[in-house]
């Protein structure tokens, strides 16, 4: 986006993007002079999320240890006692699992509380509070993280609260340069600026503030079937997967909605501002094969952008039944005029400005 999302509003988007339900306590001290920047920013939300966990306690479970003894524990590992002549001291080498919380997602998380503490760019408040996190991790080991271990954990039930912060600490470690203006040290680059990252985000901010506001009605993100017969051999399994970003389904609406995180939610044409083609063709398809099921004949559709210098909303019909919207959400509002606004476009079929603003 050619403009800056406010820092408190970054939070609320990535609270609701990795499904993390705000506390009081969290909801404060977000703002533009607390956290000026990305470092301060990842550091505070930080400091609030391990704070609950070491509240709740760290996770715990089996490793697996090796230890010279006297007294027979587990599994005896006769080749290493044999090796190392350990029945001359009258002990033996055993492996046992042992209850720790030394666990590849406390130990991610320890490696990032650290990188945060350690940078001088951060406030000495926050900078106070992750260290004094830190010290209940002392029976953590250190590692050097690297994105294959995110995909290492495994989550569940029991542990299920450290689904936010391990999304904050891969953000954070995919967010780090080298900044040679300061020795060596590390910054951060603005992923606000990476439509990749800002498109995966965007996408689950919308679905799950669907899932919360909007009780009574089902939200998923839907797998389509093309609607096609006689296939060629081979030739179903070349169709590209069709899946919606948000899918809404009231008993007597139906609406599919694609969200676009472009810098430029209009393309200009011979001197003329128009929607993105592919983007009508995408959801048009969609629209075109869903209807086809029992139930979803009315289908309705929209496309969905943040704003970026200039708001709109477009609303059409297609085929004489299906009602379409292209519209456009302003994230540099306040955060209760961004969930009035959202509310109003999931609620409604009828555009409430239709021209550029």
């Amino acid at each position: 986006m050619a403009t800056a999302i406010p820092i408190a509003n970054l939070y609320y988007l990535l609270a609701y993007a990795w499904d993390h339900r705000l506390g009081e306590s969290e909801l404060v001290n977000v703002d533009a002079d607390s956290c000026p920047d990305l470092n301060n920013l990842f550091a505070r939300i930080l400091a609030n999320a391990t704070h609950h966990l070491v509240r709740r306690g760290l996770d715990r479970s089996y490793v697996p240890f090796e230890e010279e003894t006297p007294r027979i524990r587990g599994r005896i590992d006769f080749s290493a006692s044999e090796k190392y002549l350990t029945r001359t001291r009258g002990k033996l080498i055993c492996i046992y699992d042992e209850l720790s919380p030394d666990v590849l997602h406390n130990q991610i998380v320890k490696a990032t509380i650290r990188l945060l503490r350690n940078d001088q760019r951060v406030h000495a408040d926050s900078r106070k509070r992750l260290a004094q996190t830190l010290d209940a991790f002392q029976e953590v080991g250190d590692i050097r993280v690297t994105p294959r271990h995110f995909h290492q954990v495994q989550l569940h039930r029991n542990n299920r609260a450290y689904r936010f912060i391990l999304h904050l600490c891969e953000l954070i470690h995919a967010s780090l340069l080298p900044d040679k203006s300061h020795g060596g040290a590390r910054r951060f680059r603005d992923f606000t600026r990476d439509e990749n990252i800002m498109s995966d985000v965007f996408e689950k901010f919308v679905r799950n503030f669907a899932c919360r506001h909007l009780p009574e009605s089902k939200v998923s993100a839907m797998h389509i079937d093309w609607r096609a017969s006689d296939f060629g051999e081979g030739t179903s399994a070349m169709l590209p997967c069709m899946r919606t970003d948000v899918t809404v389904a009231w008993p007597d609406r139906k609406l599919i909605l694609d969200c676009k995180y472009y810098q430029e939610a209009l393309v200009s044409r011979y001197d003329a501002l128009r929607f993105h083609s592919g983007n009508l063709y995408q959801i048009h398809a969609y629209l075109l094969n869903k209807a086809a099921e029992p139930g979803w004949e009315g289908v309705e559709g929209m496309l969905l952008y943040p704003s970026n210098g200039y708001r709109f909303d477009h609303a059409f019909t297609l085929h004489g039944r299906h009602r379409i919207r292209v519209a456009t959400i302003d994230l540099q509002q306040t955060w209760m005029k961004i969930e009035v606004e959202l509310l109003g476009l999931l609620d409604s079929t009828e555009p409430a400005y239709p021209c550029l603003s």
